[in-house]
């Protein structure tokens, strides 16, 4: 029996995790770059009623999609959108709705609760500039609605301010708005389909009359492609590019990195990785699918049939295969929501900047905004670091290339000893490829820079901040580490991309390493003996010794029971630790992650040679064993096969136990995981190169 049949356990998962729900494509604004109101094609539409929109989000639901996105149109112009908005969040999904806020008052109380997101677009604070931009003399209603919801204590709050050569002058003010009313907002360069939208259209040059012919999804011959996004020339091109990013640290202001860094990177002649009707199914007001996406709107499928059966219809599949990102006006569209979910299943670049840009938002609103203005960042000096880090991951790593298959996070290939990858350093095992692939999302991946600040915004701050409030640590030494964390934030990546990366050999980690190193030992100290504690120095341990730090000024940290990262805390010790520092690098850790440490330790004393545990192939695991009966002669046709083979057959539920039992088989062949760290040790200095 095939590693593949074993792990079929139930039905294989869909593809569809979220879903953009344009619940009605009436507005009530009519923006000069927006051409729903002008296009006949948007009118018309019967709208759902309370019975079918529960009816459409449970199937939805049972499709897999756990993120819905209200949009429109205006969204409240639907008549039941309060109850429809409640039974979506009942059903267990992360809801997010998009508002111009001119109608919103009365739904405050009835939506914003319900919601994980609550997006009010605002682009300027100047009435007759925003009646331009938008058509309508409704500022004040926006401010109010704003305002109100800012004093309902609500977290959720966002707003978006879409910049362009018409409003880059307002930022500061549109900022300083957002500090008085302690509320995010988003700065965003302007999504561009088809044409330049920094004008008003001529009603008569709709969107279906703007669509390019094409041949064979590539454009007719003799059309030149649209000029770099990020030229001058664009509405968000260089000058405001270079605003935005001058806002990355300023309180309240949230840059997106990735979409800055796409537009810079955009071919407008290839193929866009568009995600519409691939992973977010796309739904009018009618229940139908809107095909190909919402922008290019010019064909569907009526909701006559089960969404099921729906998303198996032949003209869907052929649209979903043929035409998305395929098609003439596809080229060089740069319309977020749907290319940007394509960021989270590509470990490149872009994820990179994605990490970064999601990380400094964690940063600043669970923690550096509640404390503004009394924290005192030095912006000059964070701006400077992360020009660095940037001109690191755009000039010093290497350009992944393309994955063998659209399911697959990066590009791999199979060697006489492992399996290398375009931008990890050294090579993996087999057990490292398939947990990898077993997260729905480039997230899960093991060796990536942003997996240790994961735990510093989810565990280690939020940690020290309950020992702050409890009176158990001094509120100066808490808002001190806040403010310290954008630097810690730099420095990490710095010093994991010279650990662990192609290319780090040529960056010098050395202050930023010595920024890392300070960071732990302050933090220690700060402790209190005891539990309240103890997360704290799992997080801090587990960071120093991904670093390789010097296991004696890592003592104090030292964790005697069990903690979700000792496994991987060991697996990357056993690849950067010197022969002579396993032994003080297990006395760290609790004896369960210690003991493979050890393992290689003793087979390097004096005496009889230790066996090789687990090397050949001795994984302990029935299942785990099959998974990787042909790693010994592995080929890359049979890799592809199983990592297609974790993708679609392993159930939800049981990824996460899997991966835990894959990396558990890894810490039983300690040696092997040596060797395969061997290039990671000669390049740290701390290994002379063996045949293998």
């Amino acid at each position: 029996m095939t590693a593949t049949t074993e792990l079929t356990t139930t039905a294989p998962p869909g593809r569809l995790q979220s879903a953009r729900f344009y619940i009605t494509f009436r507005c009530n604004s009519l923006c000069g770059y927006c051409n729903v109101w002008q296009d006949d094609k948007f009118k018309g539409y019967q709208e759902l009623t309370p019975d079918r929109a529960r009816q459409i989000l449970d199937e939805l639901h049972a499709l897999g999609v756990r993120y819905v996105d209200f949009t429109g149109g205006e969204p409240v112009l639907h008549p039941h959108i309060d109850e429809i908005v409640q039974y979506a969040k009942s059903l267990g999904m992360a809801v997010e709705i998009t508002s111009n806020g001119i109608r919103f008052a009365k739904h405050i109380d009835a939506i914003v609760p319900y919601v994980d997101t609550m997006n009010v677009s605002l682009d300027t604070l100047r009435p007759d500039r925003y009646r331009e931009i938008r058509g309508v003399p409704t500022l004040d209603r926006a401010l109010d609605v704003i305002r109100r919801i800012a004093a309902t204590g609500s977290d959720n709050l966002k707003l978006i301010c879409v910049v362009t050569r018409e409003n880059v002058d307002e930022v500061p003010d549109l900022l300083r708005f957002a500090h008085d009313n302690k509320v995010s907002i988003y700065f965003s360069g302007m999504f561009e389909y088809f044409d330049e939208q920094d004008t008003v259209r001529d009603v008569n040059r709709t969107a279906r009359k703007l669509k390019l012919i094409e041949q064979n999804g590539k454009p007719l011959a003799g059309q030149a492609p649209r000029a770099h996004r990020m030229d001058e020339s664009e509405p968000t091109g260089g000058a405001i590019a270079a605003e935005l990013l001058r806002l990355l640290y300023q309180p309240y202001a949230l840059i997106n990195l990735h979409f800055r860094k796409y537009m810079e990177t955009l071919d407008p002649t290839a193929p866009t990785d568009c995600y519409a009707n691939k992973r977010i199914l796309t739904v009018g007001p009618d229940g139908r699918l809107v095909l190909p996406c919402y922008h290019a709107f010019d064909n569907s499928l009526e909701w006559d049939r089960s969404l099921t059966e729906l998303v198996q219809d032949e003209e869907f599949l052929r649209v979903r295969d043929e035409e998305v990102g395929h098609r003439s006006e596809c080229r060089g569209c740069t319309v977020f929501p749907y290319i940007g979910l394509s960021f989270s299943y590509r470990f490149d670049k872009i994820f990179l900047y994605q990490a970064l840009s999601e990380e400094i938002s964690k940063i600043k609103t669970r923690f550096a905004n509640p404390l503004h203005p009394r924290l005192d960042l030095p912006f000059d000096e964070l701006h400077r670091s992360y020009a660095e880090l940037e001109r690191i991951i755009d000039e010093e790593l290497p350009a992944p290339r393309p994955p063998a298959s659209s399911d697959h996070f990066y590009r791999f290939d199979v060697t006489g000893s492992g399996i290398g990858t375009d931008l990890v350093a050294g090579e993996m095992g087999l057990a490292e490829l398939l947990s990898d692939h077993l997260s729905e999302y480039c997230w899960g991946i093991q060796r990536s820079p942003h997996t240790w600040m994961r735990l510093v915004y989810r565990d280690l701050v939020p940690a020290l901040r309950g020992l702050a409030d409890d009176g158990l640590l001094a509120a100066a030494a808490y808002e001190d580490t806040v403010a310290d964390l954008y630097e810690v934030h730099l420095s990490w990546w710095k010093a994991y991309m010279g650990r662990y990366f192609r290319g780090g050999e040529k960056i010098d980690t050395t202050a930023s390493t010595a920024v890392l190193a300070r960071f732990l030992e302050r933090t220690a100290t700060l402790l209190p003996d005891g539990p309240r504690g103890a997360r704290i120095r799992q997080v801090l341990l587990h960071a120093g010794c991904v670093l390789g730090l010097p296991p004696r000024s890592l003592a104090p940290l030292a964790v005697g029971e069990p903690f979700p990262e000792a496994a991987l805390t060991a697996k990357h010790l056993l690849l950067i630790a010197a022969d002579a520092d396993l032994s003080a690098y297990a006395a760290l850790l609790p004896a369960e992650a210690a003991e493979p440490l050890l393992a290689v330790a003793r087979s390097h004393e004096p005496g009889p040679a230790a066996p090789a545990t687990g090397d050949h192939g001795d994984h302990g695991d029935p299942e785990v064993a099959r998974l990787l009966l042909h790693e010994g002669d592995l080929d890359r046709t049979t890799a592809e096969r199983l990592v297609d083979s974790v993708r679609t057959s392993v159930p939800e539920q049981r990824r996460a136990e899997l991966t835990e039992r894959l990396l558990a088989s890894e810490l039983r062949a300690p040696h092997l995981l040596r060797r395969r760290g061997e290039a990671l040790r000669v390049r740290a200095g701390v290994s002379e190169p063996t045949a293998l």
